[in-house]
């Protein structure tokens, strides 16, 4: 396969951005997109009907999928990757390390802290003020603390349920790497929190019981924060900045951020030796004797990369939930300019159910009781999926619906989302946001409640009533949709809410094919030399949706193979 050059009319017009209009659109304070003069390929581009540049990226032997052409609604991020050739003359300095690391999200962290303490001497660039760090918890298989708490993690199964998950469509390298090596790296995650001295450690996360015919393998890991730090759930924000801080400890770490890289370095078909970044306006080169790690993430925040790498039906109808707006494809981009392979297309996504029109629904008001106890209808009042499946699918289910252009909603009452509004003090003024904003409604009849949202009283009361004969005639299962009634509860009256709903996306996470060793390979599949990947840069791992009934495989893949690739580097895996 060719590379491939993005010309700056064949980029503007797949993005429609014109005139005055582009200035500012995909540009970082220090690093804009770059894009090789118009010329034969921008012509060739235009020939084969290509509006998208990213549709152009897997080179002029690609296959284009007739995909529905969709708006995608997410955030535009700032793009760092320059198409074009650098002459040496813009070069104002060059510099020297032996590991490069581009991103500092929680791969770029742990193979920075990785290298830092085997001695090496270690660059970090991160283009935004930090890396991601929006997350709740990781998975790992053999810990010193599993070990000690006798948690027993079958490591085949949790190898088949991934590739499982995957429908087969991975060589099982990653994989194997992931399960085989992600105690250890939990272990030197450990050892890292100990070196900030604030408390932090690591425990089991207690899951639910899992009634989906899904296996619930206890290899979900929590963090036990120092009394103080924090209210959120979202862990990751504040781990991150434990592991920011013993990153500063280290001599031979340097850590920058605001400071993008915009393209690898190999010379022809030879070892990848090294990044052109961007500081303020001065490129530099970075050269690495050892390596180079992409650790850049994914591509939620380009919404041109989403129109041609994703399902339309993934991200047209759905919310974004993206603290961290450097999720621009980067670093797929670089490999791919140099020969990396990348996944098959249509790309695998993050999404999940539990969203409003706007975001993510408030997880203190309306987890754990409303949003599980809840039947979800279509705007012809049926129900349509089991409500209790793993998120992904109901979000895949919800976006089907929305397709064939109906609305959604999660139906509940008062005893459903009873415990939040005894025990949560902020659920009566969400709940007043949600109205505000129109996701909201409630009544004091089903009747009512379905007159505010434009569906068929009787088809809205029907379907209640089926549902709630299901618990009168002792049914262990649904028989429309196979739900357990086990664990969840019939319509008692009182207030009844309707919280319209559809799916979020969180992360894409499809991208630059790896093998065992991290390393990034080509078309061929021969490892490129000096050029590693991990987190959702890195590909060969998921297909069709992220398995959220296999919880921390998102987080876990990319310390684990932020600690392998660093590894590989120093030692070629030999100790």
């Amino acid at each position: 396969m060719g590379k491939f050059e993005l010309s700056r009319r064949d980029f503007l017009k797949g993005a429609g951005i014109t005139g005055a209009a582009t200035a500012g659109a995909l540009v970082f304070p220090s690093a804009s997109m770059a894009f090789a003069e118009d010329g034969a390929g921008s012509e060739a581009a235009e020939a084969a009907g290509a509006a998208n540049p990213y549709s152009n990226a897997l080179g002029a032997d690609a296959t284009l999928l007739p995909l529905r052409k969709a708006e995608c609604p997410g955030p535009r991020g700032p793009i760092a990757f320059e198409d074009r050739e650098i002459a040496d003359s813009e070069i104002s300095s060059t510099e020297e390390c032996e590991i490069l690391i581009i991103g500092a999200g929680i791969g770029g962290l742990m193979g920075s802290l990785k290298a830092a303490e085997e001695g090496a001497n270690v660059i970090t660039l991160e283009k935004m003020t930090e890396g991601r760090s929006a997350w709740e918890s990781f998975g790992a298989v053999g810990a010193k603390f599993q070990k000690e708490q006798n948690i027993e993690i079958d490591p085949a199964q949790l190898r088949d349920e991934i590739y499982r998950a995957a429908d087969w469509r991975v060589d099982p390298g990653p994989i194997e790497t992931y399960v085989n090596r992600s105690g250890e790296m939990a272990d030197f995650w450990q050892d890292m929190l100990d070196k900030g001295g604030s408390g932090w450690e690591l425990y089991k996360f207690d899951q639910a019981p899992n009634y989906n015919g899904f296996p619930v393998i206890d290899s979900y890991v929590n963090f036990r924060m120092p009394e103080g730090t924090s209210t959120t759930w979202l862990f990751g924000l504040y781990v991150c900045k434990e592991l920011r801080k013993v990153a500063e400890t280290y001599a031979n770490l340097d850590m920058r951020y605001e400071t993008p890289a915009v393209q690898l370095v190999r010379e022809g078909d030879g070892r990848v030796s090294g990044a052109i970044a961007k500081s303020g306006d001065a490129y530099i080169r970075i050269n690495a004797s050892r390596g180079v790690l992409l650790a850049t993430g994914g591509y939620d925040a380009n919404p041109e990369m989403m129109q041609a790498w994703v399902r339309p039906e993934d991200y047209e109808s759905s919310a974004w939930w993206n603290p961290s707006w450097g999720t621009t494809g980067d670093g797929h981009m670089m490999g791919l300019k140099i020969g990396a392979d990348m996944d098959s297309l249509p790309h695998p996504v993050m999404n999940f159910s539990n969203a409003t029109p706007s975001t993510f629904v408030e997880k203190r008001v309306y987890f754990p009781g409303a949003m599980n106890y809840s039947i979800i209808v279509n705007s012809d009042g049926n129900r349509f999926v089991n409500e209790n499946q793993a998120r992904q699918y109901i979000s895949n289910a919800i976006n089907m619906q929305i397709r064939r252009g109906k609305k959604c909603f999660h139906i509940f009452d008062q005893a459903m989302i009873a415990s939040a509004l005894e025990k949560e003090p902020s659920a009566e003024k969400q709940l007043e946001r949600d109205e505000e904003k129109g996701h909201l409604f409630r009544a004091s009849t089903l009747s009512e409640l379905a007159s505010m949202i434009g569906i068929d009283a009787d088809a809205l009361e029907g379907t209640v009533e089926r549902y709630n004969g299901f618990f009168e005639e002792g049914l262990e299962r649904d028989p429309d949709y196979y739900r357990y009634t086990g664990n969840n509860t019939p319509f008692t009256g009182g207030t009844y809410y309707a919280l319209a709903t559809n799916s979020v996306i969180l992360a894409t996470v499809g991208g630059l094919t790896i093998n065992g060793d991290t390393q990034v390979l080509d078309t061929e599949g021969n490892a490129i030399e000096g050029l590693y990947a991990t987190g959702n840069v890195s590909g060969n791992f998921y297909a069709g949706n992220y398995p959220r009934h296999i919880p921390g495989t998102s987080v876990g893949r990319a310390a684990t193979f932020g600690y392998v690739a660093v590894e590989q580097m120093l030692k070629g895996g030999q100790e």
